[in-house]
């Protein structure tokens, strides 16, 4: 468990984790303590963007909006988030560390119809959460690894690609087979 004050984290589910819905997920990890986890998984893109939901909801929608929706997790799909760089401010806005935020997504639609509009963001749906010590115990069964690397660096990478580059950075070696040591 982490201690302390909390910066967000990239947690990456490594090639043991045999799960239909978690394999090879990359999460933004946003909240670990005694209480449990919370984050949202960062390359699982739905088939909807974000100029469609615009463009569902009535809104004008502004050029490059083609970004897809991420599934954020199982839990309460019916929540829209979106994570974003700071210079972009609304009421519902939550600083996640350096160089990221957090706003209701309602909020951030409206932004990026009228402006100002965060130059950097992702939006999504759904979150996946851990109660008290189970992920823990997850990561003690070698199902997850919490890789201290930037994650706004991970978020700026295609999403396709965002499991790969976080195994490759941590110096592992993919095989379900084989799982070596992270690098030093």
């Amino acid at each position: 468990m982490i201690e302390g004050t909390f910066k967000p984290q990239i947690l990456v589910a490594m090639p043991t984790l045999k799960d239909g819905y978690f394999d090879k997920s990359v999460v933004l990890l946003c909240e670990y303590n005694e209480s449990g986890a919370m984050g949202f998984v960062i390359n699982s893109p739905s088939t909807t963007s974000v100029d469609d939901l615009l463009l569902e909801l009535g809104l004008q929608s502004q050029p490059g909006q083609l970004q897809p929706i991420m599934i954020g997790g199982p839990v309460q799909p019916e929540l829209c988030w979106v994570v974003h760089t700071p210079e972009y401010s609304g009421r519902s806005t939550t600083a996640l560390g350096e160089g990221l935020a957090l706003s209701a997504a309602q909020e951030v639609l409206t932004s990026l119809t009228e402006g100002p509009f965060p130059s950097e963001y992702m939006l999504g749906v759904g979150y996946a959460g851990w109660g008290p010590e189970q992920l823990d115990k997850e990561i003690e069964q070698e199902s997850w690894w919490i890789a201290d690397l930037d994650p706004l660096e991970v978020i700026r990478s295609s999403c396709d690609t965002r499991w790969d580059l976080v195994m490759t950075q941590l110096g592992f070696n993919k095989s379900p087979y084989f799982c070596a040591t992270a690098k030093a």
